[in-house]
């Protein structure tokens, strides 16, 4: 087509098609948003009234004569001369815009899905060939579905493309309808097709080859059905690629009120066909955020022509590692020395080769672990103390631990990936119970890390909830080099990790909110809520909002108990202003409605009774600021093992029984149980911790305002870094270790 045809292009022939099933996809949607607003207003009190979807499509409106008129009329200028040239002054599209003057439709149409719902529709090119699609017994294999897409198939089938009556359904329900397609579509995750889901859609058609439904089976362009199940009568239909009619028939749904755009301005600026074959996802979601049709074009070309102006070989590997943190920079650092030994840079024996990552359970330890082998370009070997117990006995489990480090040599250069490797005991715990075999093991994977450590280019990485259950001998350098705690998520990673799985879905401060209201929460709840709730938005039908996600995570606003914040962060501002008191370093506070979190560094020290006794006041200031600020105290400072309560009687226990620093001298009777204690030596205990939290209370007194107002700024932030607890306590006297430097 010449430039000069610009202005009045001619039709592909699927075009009305097309034009037919994408007005009934925005109808479909409108009457959604409609819905969805409606159920809200009337706030309904499960949240779901209104919202189920019709089994069966409604047929198509006609739309308004004066609209069909201009769609089909790309150079009738319906608004009056000055109005036409005063928005294409201002950059908007008069083509578009409806007698007030606006162009951007009221329906926000996933892009997406509208240009798989356009190359559908021009894959049949007319109802008549989606009829005899229909008939009994007809099999259909639609090729080229990108995986994003298979999720997607089975809404645009019935609320866009099947005739009123027909309905699709994934083979995977069962199902009892006259008028019903059956569809085989493959699973896939993280956009590729795995073995186990190749045989899974083997037995979908199968199944749907059982009856005389029609089937339709939607395959990716890179994927084939064995020749069995290829028989001549079926019908094969392969989606043509994108080019720009589609983006121009796209654009006419996305980026205008009446149907039309500036036609000839956009396909002028769109880039060639065979780089729009190339075009993805995101680039796509991010050029359809331009306000008009010819800016969207002209953002999709610059992106393109720069992608193709630079050579594959000039990029390095893919980033994957996209925490925020000190554990995800030390693995960052990993990635680069390891590419930089690939790369002839750095011999073997000046970089570290192995790393523990180890926290409370969906930290991210395993997806971190994963990332390192993706980012460096290399293999990742993935195994587990679990997988190797499961193997039976001994020399069963002996075998296959050899066997994990034997696949790590052969796919060198390479990352092994040891998960749960806690699970194997320590020489040092004092169980006596299977000693023998648990000394075995350890030798087994203490010899097999020493060998390892030998082999250049395999990098090591272990990943554990508990490293003090985990053999000394194992965690020595040479054979774990850098052991990192991955705590949990702070604000900004949170931030980051729905911004990341979100995609830009919310505007940032709603965002930045909702990763405050998240802290506490790991990378695994987020993840896990952000795919419950994509699901329920995808089944019902309606686009994934603010409150749907918030549900999910489990963060709704109005449930919040802003007392019981309160009282936790006076409770972990008690804590920060007597362990600064004593020349610790805060790095970091947290606040969540399951309780908070103080992160400190302590200086060493000589062990003194001093010592410990610093280290029991903070334990208990927790405690001491809630009886001074409430004149009560929470079973906040109390619970399982871990608690300030059980740290504070451990410790006071230990000085009398362990380190000769209390009521037995010299005496060493070793660890105590404190529901064993007799009578004389709990009064003793009880009378130590009541001492100790007088003690701290006093403290803590002359600073109650300071209490107040950092308890109170604290629920409103939810997270105190370094910085911020410096502003707050610079003024606080310090009775042991260096003063701070403090920020200009």
């Amino acid at each position: 087509m010449s430039q000069l045809d610009l202005s009045n292009p001619a039709r592909p022939d699927w075009w009305q098609f097309a034009e037919d099933c994408a007005r009934r996809y925005h109808l479909y949607h409108r009457e959604l948003q409609q819905t969805r607003r409606k159920t809200l207003k009337e706030d309904a009190p499960d949240g779901s009234a209104g919202t189920e979807e019709p089994l069966v499509s409604t047929p198509p409106e006609q739309p308004h004569s004066l609209l069909q008129h201009l769609s089909e009329n790309s150079d009738v200028q319906h608004l009056p001369p000055e109005l036409w040239e005063a928005l294409d002054q201002e950059g908007a599209d008069p083509h578009a815009c409806d007698n007030a003057g606006r162009w951007l439709p009221d329906t926000d149409l996933p892009a997406d899905k509208l240009l798989l719902l356009l190359r559908i529709a021009a894959a049949f090119g007319s109802p008549a060939a989606v009829d005899t699609q229909l008939a009994r017994g007809a099999v259909l294999i639609l090729h080229n579905i990108p995986a994003s897409g298979f999720s997607s198939v089975e809404n645009l089938l019935n609320h866009a493309l099947l005739p009123p009556g027909w309905q699709a359904y994934d083979g995977r329900r069962q199902v009892q309808l006259n008028q019903r397609v059956t569809l085989a579509v493959p699973c896939a995750r993280d956009g590729a097709i795995e073995q186990q889901h190749i045989d899974e859609l083997h037995d979908l058609i199968i199944k749907g080859l059982a009856h005389s439904q029609p089937l339709w089976i939607c395959l990716p362009d890179e994927m084939a059905l064995p020749a069995p199940l290829v028989a001549e009568h079926c019908h094969q239909l392969a989606l043509p690629q994108v080019d720009a009619d589609f983006l121009i028939a796209l654009l006419r749904r996305t980026h205008s009120r009446t149907g039309r755009i500036d036609e000839a301005a956009a396909r002028a600026a769109l880039p060639p066909n065979g780089q729009l074959q190339e075009l993805s996802t995101a680039a796509l979601s991010f050029a359809l955020r331009a306000p008009t049709a010819k800016k969207m074009a002209q953002r999709l070309s610059q992106a393109l022509t720069a992608a193709a102006a630079s050579p594959p070989e000039a990029h390095a590997p893919r980033e994957e590692i996209t925490g925020i943190g000190r554990s995800y920079d030390t693995a960052r650092q990993l990635v680069a020395d390891l590419r930089l030994w690939d790369e002839g840079g750095v011999a073997w024996n000046e970089i570290p080769h192995s790393l523990l990552l180890f926290g409370l359970p969906g930290t991210g330890k395993s997806h971190l672990a994963r990332a390192m082998g993706r980012s460096a370009g290399v293999n990742c070997v993935e195994t587990s103390c679990a997988e190797w117990q499961a193997k039976g006995h001994l020399g069963n489990l002996l075998h296959a631990m050899r066997k994990s480090f034997d696949e790590a040599r052969k796919n060198a250069p390479c990352i092994l990936f040891i998960d749960e490797i806690d699970a194997i005991s320590s020489r040092t715990s004092g169980d006596t119970h299977g000693s023998r075999y648990g000394s075995q093991v350890i030798a087994g994977l203490l010899e097999q890390m020493d060998r390892i450590s030998r082999d250049a280019g395999i990098m090591v990485v272990g990943a554990c909830n508990h490293p003090q259950h985990i053999d000394p001998a194992v965690l020595r350098a040479g054979r774990f080099d850098i052991k990192i705690e991955m705590p949990l998520p702070s604000k900004a990673m949170l931030q980051h990790l729905l911004a990341e799985r979100l995609q830009d879905a919310f505007p940032e401060d709603a965002m930045l909110e909702l990763a405050r209201d998240c802290i506490g929460k790991t990378a695994a709840d987020v993840d896990a809520a952000v795919r419950s709730a994509r699901s329920e938005a995808r089944h019902s039908g309606f686009p994934l909002d603010l409150q749907l996600l918030r549900r999910h995570l489990q963060v709704m606003v109005q449930e919040e108990n802003h007392d019981l914040l309160y009282r936790i962060a006076i409770h972990e501002a008690g804590h920060a202003i007597t362990s600064w008191s004593y020349g610790e370093t805060i790095t970091r506070i947290s606040l969540s409605p399951s309780g908070g979190t103080i992160e400190r560094e302590v200086p060493p020290n000589a062990g003194l009774p001093a010592d410990f006794e610093c280290q029991l006041y903070i334990h208990l200031a927790g405690r001491a600021a809630e009886r001074l600020i409430f004149e009560t105290v929470s079973a906040g400072a109390g619970g399982g093992a871990t608690s300030d309560l059980a740290k504070a009687a451990r410790m006071v226990l230990a000085m009398d029984f362990e380190l000769g620093l209390g009521a037995f001298g010299n005496g060493w009777f070793g660890p105590q149980d404190p529901a064993q204690l007799a009578e004389p030596d709990r009064k003793r205990l009880r009378e130590k911790l009541d001492y100790a939290e007088d003690h701290v209370r006093a403290l803590l007194y002359p600073h109650q305002q300071l209490l107040k107002d950092m308890a109170a700024d604290l629920v409103q932030k939810r997270e105190f870094d370094t910085k911020a607890v410096r502003s707050w306590l610079r003024d606080v006297p310090r009775k042991n270790g260096p003063e701070p430097v403090l920020d200009q």
